[in-house]
């Protein structure tokens, strides 16, 4: 059983004072996403049935690519793959599996997550993988903290992989710094992020992975948990954004509500929309100059046979 270490900023009063800001802002925090138990459980049901990330004729095949070229360019010897914001980890099992498979040995693994449902998941996923230890685990709001090395484990011999998987669509380029901080000369980055293809019809075939009747049962879980079922059904729509496009999900409640959250209320007037979800698309370029501006050299892209999952290695100089 891992020891999860559960940092200050998701201590019981920074949590509060977080979604209170948001909600004060008709905003739902990405932190209510995964935050309660049954919210986590629904989204990592809907990742494994609608995403193509979770799919081994599409989005795995460009992490298996980027997982072998991260095995290339990481140092022969000890391996600590670090997952940050790694959800419920099964990209890093995955990937741990590959390192393992090509006779890497001495594997240490730490799921980092602002959920600790999921941190605590993701440990146990990883620890799977025969020859890993994942004793050690973070809860951590790395919007917040940008600099995580104080938080894990003394580093040890050999080389790091850190992964930074999906993120980008959910919080931008801010998250890769959290990321680099971890790594040293000699260490490779992996970062993903959800794509838009350049085909006709791409944006129908995107929307549909969003507006179904899975995600509307999570997201309507999230409201549920702030006490604000019955707002109405949420609208999904596309907005552009920097390098790329936004999928936009709001409610607007045709009456007055209140959401309540640790026992304060935030009123919620009628008609004014409130976002529960933003998911950003990028194109290969754009997720190749956000890693690379964050310090690392981009070895390579790999975007999966759809054109909707992107993974890009890339590797502190040594």
């Amino acid at each position: 059983m891992a020891e999860v270490r559960v940092d200050d900023s998701v201590s019981p009063a920074a949590v509060r004072a977080g979604m209170l800001a948001a909600l004060e802002a008709r905003h739902v925090d990405n932190r209510f996403h995964y935050v309660g138990e049954r919210a986590a459980a629904r989204w990592r049901a809907l990742a494994s049935s609608h995403s193509p990330a979770h799919d081994d004729a599409d989005g795995l095949m460009a992490y298996d690519r980027a997982a072998r070229a991260a095995m290339a360019a990481v140092p022969r010897g000890p391996v600590h793959v670090i997952g940050v914001a790694c959800g419920d980890g099964v990209k890093e099992r995955r990937l741990l599996g590959a390192l393992a498979a090509g006779g890497r040995d001495a594997l240490r693994a730490s799921p980092v997550d602002v959920s600790v449902p999921l941190v605590t998941a993701a440990a146990a996923a990883m620890a799977a993988v025969p020859g890993v230890d994942a004793s050690h685990a973070v809860a951590v709001d790395i919007t917040a903290v940008p600099d995580l090395a104080p938080l894990l484990a003394p580093r040890g011999h050999g080389g790091r992989v850190v992964t930074l998987f999906g993120v980008i669509s959910t919080l931008g380029p801010r998250a890769l710094r959290p990321a680099a901080s971890l790594l040293d000369p000699g260490d490779v980055l992996l970062a993903s992020a959800n794509l838009l293809p350049d085909r006709p019809g791409a944006r129908d075939d995107v929307m549909a992975q969003y507006d179904n009747p899975p995600t509307r049962e999570w997201l309507g879980t999230v409201l549920e948990e702030i006490g604000l079922d019955g707002a109405g059904d949420i609208d999904f729509r596309w907005d552009d954004a920097p390098d790329g496009a936004v999928i936009v999900g709001e409610v607007t409640p045709a009456r007055g509500m209140r959401a309540r959250f640790d026992g304060v209320d935030v009123a919620m007037p009628a008609g004014a929309p409130i976002r529960v979800l933003e998911s950003f698309r990028h194109t290969p370029d754009a997720l190749r100059r956000v890693v690379g501006a964050a310090g690392p050299e981009v070895l390579d892209v790999f975007t999966s046979p759809s054109g909707e999952e992107g993974v890009a290695v890339a590797r502190v100089a040594a």
